[in-house]
């Protein structure tokens, strides 16, 4: 029986336990019984869940004691019966709790043996080679991987199989026995390719390991049950896609009956159609010939093969068996040829200094690169095409798109070019194009007005624009107290980062303690896409200032003329140099209030009639009590002064008219602090019809 004869269970116990004796104790073992045999050694012995154990060669009449020992304590016991053996029942949970398991143990040095206690694995896979398998051809040979089952060798199992006529047991044909076979014996004999299906019937087959207890150390166990359709052996292709584009390689995949000659070919030959030489299993040498060639089905009735078409179009790849039982017998699959395309994922708009990704999808190849205006520039060169996918990050002003208006991009698909090369000259791969817009600069303040010492912010967005220039002008001008800088004088220059997210940026600051009180500008500055001041070619403003109007410093360090300059004179020479002709720097002004300012107002007065009092009311910062100092007069005449005092921020005088001369009069109000505001008011003869 090819070397599988079958040594009867008396007869194999026999033989075990004959080697035995001669080479000595070994530890636990089977002899293809219905013991596990358990020996007197310090070297642990597997056990299997299930099994029953036997203590009685070599350890006298004394009966032992299985423990479970976890951190040196004995947490359970089990004592064998009276011939000292044991089953290790799958009942008992102690069994698969954490510990050691010791025979006869006293403590952690003192016992007669260790037990390795785990469950029976028993894996059941059917195989053609190393490839799994549900269906093969009848005559197929399969393997039978038992691959990490831990019962012992000497256990004798059943390769349970089931087919369309019940339960094989043994195959005359091809000279296999499935039952009462030792673990050895059934990786020997079935586990390497070697299980044979020659002359078996077409139909449903099942598979499954059954121990023998009774000659499997007492072990009660079984396989998970495995499906197998045997078929009618064919030959058949299979493409891995059936539309491509050109120059991409496609792999094909060919199953039939092992050993079968066969030829595979462009139906009709075709010159546009080359299989890649040496590629998985596309043979080399006498066998191939470009667009056909002759090959073997291998063990496993699988082989690969690769193809590459270099034409549009439709195309019948075809395989043959040339020789044997299934001559004639072939398989087409049709594979559509398509252009190579790039298709581009770009936004419609961009603003001109952001960051872009130019990015899309190619139909093959290995790489793009991709042209700005017809020009290719060194980070848009050989980008990698990720299956499928293309994507390179760059600077809009790095790859020339750096003027509004419409840009165009064209990509080639592996064009071999490098940095400035001309384009190539066939048609590009894809196109698209771009809007890019000039950069915009927006700024707000967080609130209008704030005491010293106080926290702001100034936000705002700068679309294409990596950061924006702070500066705050003092009340009283370049030469007043700094905003944000204590002891300091001058417009208090920051810098706020633009984020490359959202384009949007934002700065908190505070106001220094003794920063004046009053309105104080702030400028939002930005030298543009070019990166330099006005039509000055500086990039630094303070070297732009010094180049064009002299203003060394914005801190009114030195002698710089900032320091002499008023708050509207600042913002005049900044609005000119960043608005001259050919710049593109913006700007944008906010006011902000700082501490408490003064104010002195006079409401309104209606024409008064001589001799009808004349009431002046009006407004001030000045607290409850102050005396604000009023006069009504005109040219050679005035009315005597009042004197109001204020109340609730407001104040009221009245003033007697009486024998006062016609005309028009200014009231003029004077807080005694310097602030001082007028109106007029017409005193007229009488009252009009």
């Amino acid at each position: 029986m090819k070397g599988k004869a079958i040594i009867s269970a008396m007869a194999a116990i026999m033989v075990v336990s004959v080697l035995a004796a001669m080479v000595g104790s070994v530890g636990a073992h089977s002899v293809g019984g219905e013991y596990n045999i358990i020996e007197m050694t310090p070297f642990p012995q597997k056990v299997l869940i299930g099994q029953d154990l036997d203590f009685s060669i070599g350890w006298g009449t004394e009966i032992v004691t299985v423990s479970r020992v976890r951190g040196g304590v004995v947490e359970w016991s089990i004592t064998a019966d009276t011939n000292n053996q044991l089953k290790v029942s799958e009942a008992e949970t102690q069994w698969t709790k954490d510990g050691a398991f010791f025979v006869n143990f006293l403590n952690p040095t003192t016992y007669d043996a260790q037990l390795s206690v785990s469950e029976p694995i028993m894996p059941l896979e059917l195989k053609v080679g190393t490839r799994k398998v549900s269906s093969i051809a009848v005559g197929t040979s399969l393997t039978i991987d038992t691959a990490g089952m831990n019962l012992f060798a000497e256990d004798r199992v059943d390769l349970v199989i089931i087919g369309p006529d019940g339960q094989i047991k043994y195959d005359e044909m091809n000279d296999q026995q499935f039952t009462n076979i030792s673990v050895a014996q059934l990786i020997s004999y079935y586990g390497d390719n070697n299980f044979e299906t020659a002359g078996w019937s077409l139909g449903d087959y099942t598979f499954q390991i059954k121990t023998r207890s009774d000659v499997a150390c007492g072990l009660e166990a079984e396989s998970a049950i495995q499906e197998l359709k045997i078929e009618i052996g064919k030959i058949a292709i299979a493409a891995e896609t059936t539309t491509t584009v050109e120059l991409t390689t496609v792999k094909l995949t060919v199953t039939g009956v092992a050993d079968d000659p066969i030829k595979v070919e462009a139906s009709p030959l075709s010159r546009c159609v080359m299989f890649k030489e040496g590629i998985d299993d596309t043979p080399t040498g006498a066998n191939y010939h470009g667009n056909w060639f002759t090959d073997t089905i291998d063990a496993d009735g699988i082989r690969r093969y690769a193809v590459e078409f270099y034409d549009t179009g439709t195309y019948t790849i075809k395989v043959t068996v040339t020789d044997g039982d299934r001559a004639g017998d072939s398989d087409t699959v049709d594979i559509t040829v398509l252009e190579k395309e790039v298709t581009f994922d770009l936004p419609s708009t961009v603003v001109i200094g952001d960051r872009i990704t130019i990015k899309g999808t190619s139909t093959s190849g290995t790489s793009v690169s991709v042209y700005i205006d017809d020009t290719l520039y060194r980070k848009l060169v050989n980008i990698v095409i990720d299956y499928g996918d293309f994507s390179q990050e760059v600077k809009t002003t790095d790859i020339g798109m750096d003027v509004p208006g419409i840009v165009n991009l064209k990509a080639w698909i592996d064009c071999d070019k490098a940095e400035g090369e001309e384009r190539p000259t066939r048609s590009p791969d894809g196109v698209t194009n771009v809007l890019m817009l000039a950069p915009w600069l927006t700024a707000s303040l967080s609130t209008d007005s704030i005491d010293q010492e106080g926290d702001f912010i100034v936000s705002g967005t700068a679309p294409g624009l990596t950061d924006v220039t702070l500066l705050c002008v003092p009340p009283k001008g370049g030469g007043g107290k700094s905003l944000l800088d204590k002891w300091m004088t001058g417009l208090s220059p920051r810098k706020a980062s633009v984020s490359r997210t959202d384009n949007t940026f934002s700065k908190k600051m505070t106001v220094q303690e003794d920063a004046d009180s009053g309105v104080y500008y702030l400028i939002v500055l930005s030298s543009g896409m070019d990166g330099v001041w006005g039509m000055t070619g500086q990039e630094n403003l303070e070297a732009a200032l010094d180049r064009k109007y002299h203003i060394s410093s914005l801190t009114c360090e030195g002698i710089s003329s900032i320091c002499t300059k008023t708050q509207d004179q600042v913002v005049a020479i900044l609005e000119d140099l960043t608005q001259t002709p050919g710049s593109d720097d913006l700007m944008q002004i906010l006011t902000l209030k700082v501490g408490d300012i003064d104010s002195l107002t006079l409401n309104p007065i209606a024409d008064v009639v001589v001799g009808d009092p004349l009431v002046v009311n009006g407004k001030t910062s000045r607290k409850y009590g102050s005396i604000i100092w009023l006069t009504v007069k005109k040219l050679y005449y005035e009315i005597a002064p009042q004197a109001a005092i204020a109340t609730d921020n407001t104040f009221s005088a009245t003033f007697n008219t009486t024998g006062a001369q016609p005309g028009t009069y200014t009231v003029k109000a004077n807080d005694g602090y310097g602030y001082t505001t007028s109106t007029s008011v017409n005193i007229i003869a009488e009252a009009p019809p």
